[in-house]
């Protein structure tokens, strides 16, 4: 089953649980209750739903057994608690994808994998393990050992990844998608905390999207036990998708540059850059998370999806 980011072209037949965990009111009610409160314990959503616990038994595990949530066991005051959280903050069904079963190259990138750099204090990396080197130090993005790094975080500045893109032949790429969990970076946390973060492509802008806050209002769900509580805690998963319309981040347009406009081909070398302008009243930094870090346990995640050849004879 899919978890936060799945773009990949599975049939309509694959989907079916989902589908049919999403077919019951009481189940969109659970899920609705879960996702709005980005999880919540079985006695808790028991009292709010006004029904037994043995009664939502059933619906939940249906909702994990497709991947639309996750039951962890947690302390609490008195032994132990069951609490469910949301996996997915989207599906999307493409059926142009699914009916012609375009061609796709799928990666992951660690945030810690980074080809190039340039940062300003507050900064700094962390393995699940430990820091790397001491905070605020921008040379430290330099440590021998940066790759293996799960977080991340600067004020302003860029951190920049080359994109794999290894097929076969040469097919014409019809889309780039990249998701990544992502916040901004203050002295400590500030849920109120907007951020201008910058994308960019081989040099080109493809738009931009603030930041509402580097949050630390609760732990995150991933963070190693060592990891304090005064420092950025989670963020939120976010889709950018280059196509042939234009940018968008999730379902918001954020530029009109398209997939044609950057003049990328499967032997191309992509250089992709967050980055944070300095001097402006939204220059709040960054923070990327990765596995072992935030809420949702993955690398930056890239899809490209490729053009359908066409076929002799055939015309535009």
């Amino acid at each position: 089953m899919p978890d936060l980011f799945t773009p990949a072209p599975i049939s309509l037949e694959e989907q079916l649980p989902i589908f049919q965990a999403l077919s019951s009111e009481f189940r969109l009610e659970i899920l609705n209750h879960i996702i709005s409160r980005n999880g919540i314990s079985l006695k808790q959503l028991a009292k709010e739903l006004l029904v037994p616990p043995s009664t939502l038994t059933p619906h939940i595990q249906k909702l994990t057994a497709c991947g639309l949530i996750s039951v962890e066991e947690e302390a609490a005051s008195h032994g132990t608690q069951k609490c469910c959280y949301p996996k997915m903050s989207h599906i999307l069904i493409d059926f142009d994808i699914i009916s012609n079963r375009l061609p796709l190259y799928k990666a992951e990138i660690p945030v810690g994998q980074y080809s190039d750099f340039n940062v300003a204090p507050t900064c700094g990396l962390a393995t699940t393990s430990s820091f790397l080197g001491i905070l605020d130090e921008p040379k430290l993005f330099t440590h021998p050992e940066s790759y293996k790094a799960g977080i991340l975080w600067f004020t302003t500045g860029y951190i920049e990844y080359m994109l794999p893109n290894f097929t076969i032949g040469n097919p014409d790429i019809e889309k780039i998608m990249l998701s990544f969990e992502i916040s901004s970076e203050a002295p400590g946390t500030e849920n109120d905390w907007p951020s201008r973060i910058v994308f960019s492509l081989n040099g080109i802008e493809l738009g931009s999207w603030v930041s509402p806050g580097d949050y630390g209002d609760r732990r995150g769900r991933q963070n190693p036990d060592w990891w304090f509580d005064f420092l950025n805690q989670y963020g939120l998963l976010k889709v950018l998708s280059i196509t042939t319309t234009g940018c968008y981040m999730d379902d918001e347009k954020i530029s009109s540059v398209t997939i044609d406009d950057l003049q990328i081909d499967s032997q191309s070398v992509m250089k992709f850059r967050f980055e944070v302008p300095a001097g402006t009243s939204l220059s709040h930094g960054l923070t990327l998370y990765g596995q072992g870090f935030g809420d949702y346990n993955q690398h930056i995640r890239l899809v490209i999806q490729y053009r359908k050849k066409q076929k002799e004879g055939e015309f535009h």
